[in-house]
């Protein structure tokens, strides 16, 4: 069990802070591609 937490630390402790920023960044771009893809609610009978 200790080896185990040992472990689990030290591969935490491997991620650094421009490794949270690039997820960031590209969690951030894909959810503007899947906007800008999204269908418009506007209806033609609103006319």
């Amino acid at each position: 069990m200790k080896n185990k937490l040992t472990s689990l630390f030290l591969s935490a402790s491997k991620i650094k802070r421009e490794h949270i920023q690039t997820l960031f960044v590209l969690l951030t771009l894909a959810m503007l591609v899947l906007g800008l893809g999204a269908p418009e609610d506007m209806s033609i009978t609103g006319r």
